[in-house]
């Protein structure tokens, strides 16, 4: 099936992006209450995911067809 592919492919680069952000956040301050960090860190992972799976095939079509 495409979607579990996509799925394996994209969500564990947007799993470490968003615990990156997250703990970055964490870090700087900007977030220190539990459930802000967690609805922030899903609401990362869902973006980051959303946007590999969109801008992935973008990609592929622009720089797929240039022969070298």
């Amino acid at each position: 099936m495409e979607f579990g592919r996509l799925i394996s492919a994209h969500l564990p680069n947007a799993v470490v992006a968003a615990t990156i952000f997250t703990l970055y956040n964490i870090y700087t301050g900007d977030i220190a209450d539990p459930v802000t960090i967690g609805v922030e860190y899903l609401t990362y992972v869902t973006v980051i995911f959303i946007g590999f799976v969109v801008i992935t095939p973008i990609l592929n079509k622009a720089f797929g067809s240039v022969s070298t």
